[in-house]
């Protein structure tokens, strides 16, 4: 049953609300002038909401970056208001200047792990206060109202100073300052369409028709919006971003932890509109309605269409989020091969002529292959004055001609595979000489250190050394971390193809004096190395030594 016993200021507000939303769905209101009176009536309140945002902008803007303590100031708000909060305000006490500088000072120890001098501090301290109550007047913004045609100004305090009765200064937070704190601290994402199932349930047994169309309204935004989220977690992955895999892990799990209790009150919605649908439909049946009663059942069936649209895009949502998965692995496989895949850096030789103030001349040879166009095919112009008779067998000719020509020429998997060799036997040299530099030991982010000081990022940011990686962890055993490849007894009469990774380390030690003649390597499947931007490997250690 509907509960009626509601305040009577809330009743007209819902009402009016309902009245408005009935003429909308039902024709009798242009939907673009009901967005336009929408916005009128809600801007003054948006325009409140905004404004306690508007102290950390000004913070933001004021950034002087050339000053170590001054450039992390508006950051350090956040902790300077959490500490009014907890500390003063649930306390039911002031915080004096040397409290809120005593606290700085231990926590940018641990933050910062340096000690700030006294003097340092306290400029830092008298900063931050500084821009939480700009200088001691209120922050003042300027909004304009089409109501009136004019500006209006709007203030925000974040802080005030009261004196205690020994005559101390007393730094209190403000309810602005509160609600700005809670405001960049809302509720996480993953817990907004069940608020607003609560809501709505809630809304539906009060009887409050006009709001629970508004919260339905915000239901569809908020599964709409956990939709849209995989196309720019997609598109994140195939750009590369850093965060991407923990991205992708917390959006499938929001999904799929929260689905079986968002698709219970789901349920409880759908019953909860359902039946207050057919009390309205028995007493519209029996003769009992009033005009107002006909007119809210009206609404009712506007809101029944909306939770039904709301369900069925959340029904679709798990099934696309099972769908992301396979979406995730295809997008990730296409990254993979892509390490593989030789590429010009087009960018990067652009900016390297750009910056050294290299010859201008040189650019022609970036510019050219883009400018001419890509002729396929080629001919003799010659061959137009054959004789027609003469042109088939002259074809054949050069078949045959042109066959005996391609059986001598090497074919790219030949090229590719005589390149990886020479590179496997390249690192594996590089590798022995740390592990005789270093005690016979190494991790793998200080022999990609070393390669990258020696040589350049492209010898680690390569292919070739993944698989040179991959090559040595392969063949372990089950549930086993380690792999020993021992060269000392590899037959010296190796052919060229070298089909072992022991052959390409006795090939590189053959040009070396170094008495290693075995190397273990060591898989740590809990760690991550971040060798270079984009580039994770699972961790390793090498050790070398003789037996």
């Amino acid at each position: 049953m509907i509960d009626l016993r509601r305040n009577n200021n809330f009743i007209d507000k819902d009402d009016m609300l309902a009245r408005e939303i009935i003429k909308e769905n039902t024709g009798g209101k242009d939907p673009e002038l009901t967005l336009v009176e929408e916005f009128l009536e809600e801007l003054d309140l948006r325009l409140e909401q905004v404004k306690v945002y508007y102290p950390f902008m000004e913070m933001l803007r004021k950034r002087k970056k050339e000053e170590e303590s001054s450039r992390i100031i508006p950051e350090l708000c956040f902790l300077s208001l959490s500490y009014l909060i907890y500390e003063g305000k649930l306390k039911h006490r002031g915080i004096t200047f040397e409290d809120l500088q005593a606290f700085l000072n231990k926590a940018l120890q641990r933050i910062m792990n340096r000690k700030f001098a006294q003097e340092e501090l306290q400029s830092l301290t008298a900063d931050i206060l500084d821009g939480l109550q700009n200088g001691g007047r209120n922050f003042v913004i300027e909004t304009y109202s089409f109501i009136t045609g004019k500006f209006r100004e709007k203030y925000v305090k974040f802080l005030e100073i009261k004196q205690s009765g020994e005559g101390v200064l007393q730094y209190y937070i403000t309810e602005q300052g509160v609600d700005f704190y809670l405001r960049t601290k809302e509720f996480p994402e993953e817990t907004k369409i069940t608020i607003n199932l609560l809501l709505f349930q809630k809304q539906m047994e009060k009887g409050a028709f006009g709001f629970a169309y508004e919260t339905v309204r915000r239901l569809n935004m908020e599964v709409q919006k956990k939709k849209d989220r995989k196309y720019s977690l997609l598109e994140s992955l195939m750009y590369g971003l850093n965060d991407s895999g923990e991205a992708y892990h917390n959006y499938h799990h929001s999904i799929v932890m929260q689905f079986e209790e968002e698709a219970e009150l789901f349920g409880v919605a759908i019953k909860n509109v359902r039946s207050v649908f057919d009390e309205y439909v028995e007493r519209i049946n029996n003769g009992e309605a009033t005009d107002k009663e006909k007119s809210t059942f009206t609404l009712i069936k506007i809101i029944e269409k909306e939770i039904g649209r709301a369900q069925t895009l959340h029904t679709q949502l798990l099934k696309e989020a099972v769908g992301f998965t396979r979406e995730y692995d295809q997008a990730l496989g296409v990254r993979r091969k892509a390490i593989f895949t030789e590429r010009f850096n087009f960018q990067g030789e652009f900016e390297k002529l750009v910056k050294e103030d290299a010859q201008p001349e040189a650019l022609k040879f970036l510019f050219e292959p883009l400018l001419k166009p890509y002729v396929r095919k080629s001919f003799n112009p010659l061959r137009a004055l054959e004789s027609q008779r003469l042109v088939k067998s002259c074809q054949v000719s050069e078949e045959s001609q042109d066959h005996d020509v391609m059986g001598d020429r090497e074919t790219i998997d030949q090229i590719t595979s005589k390149r990886v060799r020479k590179n496997f036997v390249f690192y594996a040299s590089r590798l022995l000489e740390e592990l005789c530099t270093s005690e016979g030991q190494v991790t793998l982010r200080e022999f990609c250190s070393r390669l990258m000081e020696r040589y350049s990022e492209d010898t680690v940011y390569n292919g070739d050394f993944l698989s040179f990686l991959l090559a040595l962890n392969r063949d372990k055993q089950i549930g086993q971390y380690s792999r020993t490849i021992d060269f000392a007894n590899v037959n010296g009469q190796m052919d060229e193809e070298l089909k072992t990774i022991e052959e390409v380390f006795l090939k590189a030690s053959l040009s070396k004096s170094e008495a290693i003649n075995q190397v273990t390597v060591k898989s740590f499947p809990e760690e991550e190395v971040e060798l270079l931007p984009g580039l994770k490997i699972t961790n390793m250690i090498f050790r070398g030594e003789r037996i």
